[in-house]
Protein backbone atom coordinates (compact mmCIF):
# COMPACT_ATOMS: atom_id res chain seq x y z
CA UNK A 1 0.00 0.00 0.00
CA UNK A 2 1.30 3.44 -0.92
CA UNK A 3 0.84 5.81 1.99
CA UNK A 4 1.88 8.91 0.03
CA UNK A 5 1.00 10.26 -3.41
CA UNK A 6 3.14 9.75 -6.48
CA UNK A 7 4.25 13.41 -6.34
CA UNK A 8 5.38 13.06 -2.71
CA UNK A 9 7.19 9.84 -3.60
CA UNK A 10 8.96 11.58 -6.50
CA UNK A 11 9.92 14.52 -4.29
CA UNK A 12 11.40 12.17 -1.72
CA UNK A 13 13.30 10.25 -4.42
CA UNK A 14 14.74 13.54 -5.67
CA UNK A 15 15.52 15.28 -2.39
CA UNK A 16 15.53 12.72 0.41
CA UNK A 17 16.59 9.30 -0.84
CA UNK A 18 17.03 7.92 2.68
CA UNK A 19 13.52 9.06 3.62
CA UNK A 20 11.95 7.22 0.66
CA UNK A 21 13.73 4.01 1.68
CA UNK A 22 12.33 4.35 5.20
CA UNK A 23 8.87 5.09 3.83
CA UNK A 24 9.06 1.97 1.66
CA UNK A 25 10.06 -0.04 4.74
CA UNK A 26 6.96 1.25 6.56
CA UNK A 27 4.77 0.36 3.59
CA UNK A 28 6.17 -3.19 3.68
CA UNK A 29 5.30 -3.38 7.38
CA UNK A 30 1.69 -2.54 6.52
CA UNK A 31 1.66 -5.17 3.76
CA UNK A 32 3.00 -7.81 6.15
CA UNK A 33 0.05 -7.28 8.49
CA UNK A 34 -2.34 -8.55 5.79
CA UNK A 35 -4.84 -5.82 6.73
CA UNK A 36 -7.63 -5.09 4.28
CA UNK A 37 -6.24 -2.38 1.99
CA UNK A 38 -9.77 -1.22 1.16
CA UNK A 39 -10.33 -0.50 4.84
CA UNK A 40 -7.07 1.43 5.07
CA UNK A 41 -7.94 3.37 1.93
CA UNK A 42 -11.27 4.31 3.53
CA UNK A 43 -9.35 5.62 6.55
CA UNK A 44 -7.00 7.46 4.20
CA UNK A 45 -9.93 9.08 2.40
CA UNK A 46 -11.24 10.34 5.74
CA UNK A 47 -7.81 11.68 6.79
CA UNK A 48 -7.35 13.36 3.41
CA UNK A 49 -10.65 15.20 3.71
CA UNK A 50 -10.09 16.17 7.34
CA UNK A 51 -6.57 17.48 6.79
CA UNK A 52 -7.61 19.49 3.76
CA UNK A 53 -10.72 20.79 5.53
CA UNK A 54 -13.01 19.24 2.92
CA UNK A 55 -16.52 18.00 3.49
CA UNK A 56 -16.61 14.23 3.81
CA UNK A 57 -19.60 12.02 4.26
CA UNK A 58 -19.32 8.47 5.47
CA UNK A 59 -20.36 6.04 2.78
CA UNK A 60 -23.91 4.81 3.36
CA UNK A 61 -22.97 1.18 2.89
CA UNK A 62 -20.53 0.85 5.79
CA UNK A 63 -20.56 -2.33 7.78
CA UNK A 64 -19.97 -2.41 11.53
CA UNK A 65 -16.27 -3.15 11.03
CA UNK A 66 -15.73 -0.15 8.76
CA UNK A 67 -17.78 2.10 11.04
CA UNK A 68 -15.70 1.05 14.05
CA UNK A 69 -12.50 1.87 12.16
CA UNK A 70 -13.78 5.27 11.07
CA UNK A 71 -14.85 6.07 14.63
CA UNK A 72 -11.26 5.47 15.70
CA UNK A 73 -9.90 7.51 12.79
CA UNK A 74 -12.11 10.46 13.64
CA UNK A 75 -10.96 10.41 17.26
CA UNK A 76 -7.37 9.78 16.17
CA UNK A 77 -7.44 13.08 14.24
CA UNK A 78 -8.53 14.94 17.37
CA UNK A 79 -6.21 13.20 19.80
CA UNK A 80 -4.74 9.73 19.82
CA UNK A 81 -4.70 9.86 23.61
CA UNK A 82 -8.47 10.18 23.73
CA UNK A 83 -9.32 7.10 21.66
CA UNK A 84 -11.69 5.43 24.08
CA UNK A 85 -11.75 1.95 25.53
CA UNK A 86 -15.18 1.60 23.93
CA UNK A 87 -13.76 2.39 20.51
CA UNK A 88 -11.03 -0.21 20.97
CA UNK A 89 -13.63 -2.71 22.22
CA UNK A 90 -15.65 -2.07 19.05
CA UNK A 91 -12.58 -2.91 16.97
CA UNK A 92 -12.04 -6.09 18.98
CA UNK A 93 -15.47 -7.28 17.92
CA UNK A 94 -14.06 -7.56 14.40
CA UNK A 95 -10.32 -8.05 14.92
CA UNK A 96 -8.08 -10.05 17.21
CA UNK A 97 -5.72 -8.29 19.61
CA UNK A 98 -2.76 -8.46 17.22
CA UNK A 99 -4.91 -7.18 14.38
CA UNK A 100 -6.09 -4.22 16.49
CA UNK A 101 -2.45 -3.41 17.24
CA UNK A 102 -1.57 -3.71 13.54
CA UNK A 103 -4.59 -1.64 12.54
CA UNK A 104 -3.75 1.17 14.95
CA UNK A 105 -0.15 1.17 13.71
CA UNK A 106 -1.31 1.25 10.10
CA UNK A 107 -3.80 4.05 10.81
CA UNK A 108 -0.94 6.05 12.27
CA UNK A 109 1.16 5.49 9.15
CA UNK A 110 -1.69 6.31 6.77
CA UNK A 111 -2.45 9.52 8.64
CA UNK A 112 1.26 10.41 8.69
CA UNK A 113 1.44 9.87 4.93
CA UNK A 114 -1.48 12.22 4.34
CA UNK A 115 0.20 14.85 6.51
CA UNK A 116 3.47 14.39 4.61
CA UNK A 117 1.65 14.85 1.28
CA UNK A 118 0.07 18.07 2.49
CA UNK A 119 3.30 19.38 4.01
CA UNK A 120 5.43 18.77 0.92
CA UNK A 121 2.79 20.31 -1.36
CA UNK A 122 2.90 23.49 0.71
CA UNK A 123 6.65 23.59 1.23
CA UNK A 124 7.51 22.96 -2.42
CA UNK A 125 5.05 25.39 -4.01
Amino acid sequence: MNIVTASTRQCLHTHHEEAIRELENLERVIEQTSLDTGLLELCGDYFEAALRDRAWDRPDSLGDREAACLDVCEQFMVSVATVTDGQIAALRQHFGTDEVYNLMSAIYLVEMGKRLDLTLERVLQ
